[in-house]
């Protein structure tokens, strides 16, 4: 198996949208081959801004990478630069898992 996160830091304004933007997400990527699924995780946090984790569980990197180099993945990204976020992008192995 194979995660990646995306941690995106949202000026306070612009929480909702966020949400909004991601709200069709989970369904959407349960059509993508190989991904197993999809969660947005809001930090929680005592006033600041806030901070969500996009996590992706996919079956293998390799379904991860054809993802990525999909219309899907572009159309799904288009107005990323437009976005008031920052985004760090993490990709892992599960070696373990309960």
């Amino acid at each position: 198996m194979y995660v990646v996160t995306n941690t995106l830091r949202v000026p306070a304004e612009h929480a909702a949208h966020i949400e909004q933007a991601f709200s069709g997400s989970g369904e959407h990527m349960k059509q993508m081959p190989g991904c197993l699924g999809f969660q947005l995780l809001r930090e929680v946090t005592k006033g600041g801004e806030p901070i969500y984790v996009a996590m992706t569980t996919w079956q293998d990197e390799e379904s991860f990478k054809a993802w990525m180099a999909s219309d899907d993945f572009r159309r799904a990204h288009a107005h990323a630069d437009e976005s008031p976020s920052s985004g760090e992008v993490h990709q892992y192995e599960v070696v373990v898992r309960g």
